[in-house]
């Protein structure tokens, strides 16, 4: 029996499913990556995997390890995890997602009438299916996350804050910690702290040439920043350090999404030149005055 296959359906539902996929896991990240990033290496993906099965025998062997290759390629591309820990973690979560979405599409068309209800067929069956069991899987992976949250980690609350200095804004999400008491020394306005890596986009090209190149104790090279980017030096104690300085900047707006919204003007970040999470799952750690 001969199987005709047509590389631009094969191409698209390719494309189509990856996207989809690499869609909940972003949401699932709190939107860290752009969705033009992800339309990019969905379309690189895609065209690899038709690369394979146009140029490639078949092979036992290949078979089973270029797809994996590939899939860890994109997920490389797509959100440049830092480190094999977090490069793991996405890799899990990823195949996770794509195991729900795959399964339930499959169930779906299979298992239940749905497939006559819509009028499928099994040569249109991917697109319509993908999308449903795509939001499905996204809609019940937010439930259980959100429920875990609740019951695991209902001793430690997250907030998405918007950071604004200059008409620039970056989202992030912070973690409202107890244990974070620092001030600024001559206001004595809380702070708030933050990576270096989140907000390098707002800073003086001389401020990040500072911490690119980790002199940001240099008191020398600080003051050859622009006083226009305000910056403030703040003790603290428990960064990774017995005693030191923390570079900082005043900001014109902090906005933390509570209910009603929490606006602090004037506010101020320490830049912290290092991973606040081991997981990234918060770029930033707020200080728990700015709620109360």
């Amino acid at each position: 029996m001969q199987i005709e296959i047509y590389l631009d359906i094969l191409f698209f539902i390719n494309f189509f499913m990856i996207y989809f996929i690499f869609f909940v896991v972003n949401k699932l990240q709190k939107n860290r990556v752009s969705l033009k990033r992800l339309l990019f290496v969905s379309f690189i993906t895609a065209f690899l995997y038709i690369i394979t099965v146009v140029f490639i025998p078949y092979n036992r062997v290949f078979s089973l390890s270029l797809p994996i290759l590939i899939f860890s390629l994109s997920i490389k591309l797509a959100f440049n995890p830092r480190s094999i820990k977090n490069f793991l973690y996405l890799f899990f979560v990823t195949n996770i997602v794509a195991f729900c979405i795959g399964g339930l599409s499959m169930s779906l068309f299979f298992y239940t009438k749905i497939g006559a209800i819509l009028s499928f067929t099994l040569e249109n069956f991917p697109i319509k299916i993908l999308i449903f069991s795509t939001l499905f899987t996204y809609i019940m992976l937010k439930i259980f996350l959100k429920t875990y949250r609740k019951v695991v980690v209902k001793k430690q609350s997250f907030y998405n804050i918007i950071i604004d200095k200059n008409g620039k804004n970056i989202s992030l999400n912070a973690l409202l910690d107890t244990g974070n008491s620092l001030k600024e020394p001559i206001t004595k306005k809380p702070v708030t702290i933050v990576e270096f890596e989140a907000i390098k986009t707002i800073l003086p090209e001389k401020l990040r040439l500072i911490f690119y190149e980790k002199q940001e104790d240099d008191l020398n090279m600080l003051l050859e920043v622009d006083k226009k980017a305000d910056i403030r030096l703040i003790p603290f104690k428990s960064l990774g350090k017995e005693n030191g300085l923390l570079v900082g900047i005043k900001i014109d707006r902090l906005n933390i999404e509570t209910t009603p919204p929490t606006i602090v003007e004037n506010a101020i970040l320490g830049i912290a030149n290092f991973p606040l999470s081991n997981d990234n799952f918060y770029k930033a750690i707020l200080n728990p005055e700015l709620i109360n």
